[in-house]
């Protein structure tokens, strides 16, 4: 687990990094996070998040794409590594302004039907993940092969993706971003109890999704 998800991104348009003093390194409950944002081509914000815990033997890396000027949705990629096993998440956020082509996806999602799926407990941002959303257990080799040309199918989608009013996504953008803050999940409500609840809350708008600029 190498940020190697972020040169597809890096690949396809400057990464501009941001500054996200204090909270490059957090610790807490046995676990170490290290943030990076970054503004990436004038398109979208994108974030990555690492943690270790237990002496290294849990891993999880995660990489968000939150679009504020092309009309994609929010993209979300996890790999979980417990005890040498493997869990691949990748989810996609129905934060459009109007509906997309996603077919791409959805075929390459189609292609890995072979893997185990995760299963995963039902929660209130259920009805916003899009069809392409998938959650593998497997072989590193194949998960790494999934884990390519899904973001690669979705990065191309910014080629010819309509071109938006910033301040209209954003809203659209916030209403699944809010909602995360207002419900919680697995993610905001360990960090909330590391850090409380109002830099938690601006981590999660500010660098994770960059819905506050």
């Amino acid at each position: 687990m190498n940020g190697s998800v972020l040169n597809i991104f890096s690949d396809r348009g400057t990464l501009a990094a941001k500054d996200v003093t204090p909270w490059q390194t957090f610790s807490g409950k046995g676990m170490k996070f290290q943030l990076q944002s970054y503004d990436w081509a004038g398109y979208a914000c994108v974030s990555y998040l690492t943690m270790r815990a237990f002496l290294g033997l849990m891993k999880m890396e995660t990489i968000i794409c939150t679009p504020y000027s092309k009309d994609l949705p929010i993209f979300s990629y996890d790999l979980i590594n417990a005890m040498g096993k493997r869990t691949l998440l990748i989810e996609v956020y129905d934060t459009q302004l109007e509906p997309i082509d996603l077919s791409t996806m959805q075929s390459v999602k189609e292609s890995y039907r072979d893997l185990k799926d995760k299963s995963l407990k039902p929660n209130w941002y259920d009805s916003l993940r899009l069809s392409p959303s998938t959650s593998k257990i497997g072989p590193t080799s194949r998960l790494s092969s999934l884990t390519t040309e899904m973001t690669t199918a979705y990065t191309d989608l910014f080629a010819t993706a309509p071109t938006v009013d910033p301040t209209a996504k954003t809203a659209r953008n916030s209403t699944y971003v809010e909602g995360l803050i207002s419900n919680g999940g697995p993610a905001i409500n360990t960090i909330r109890q590391m850090l409380g609840s109002e830099a938690a809350e601006t981590l999660f708008r500010r660098f994770l999704f960059g819905t506050e600029r």
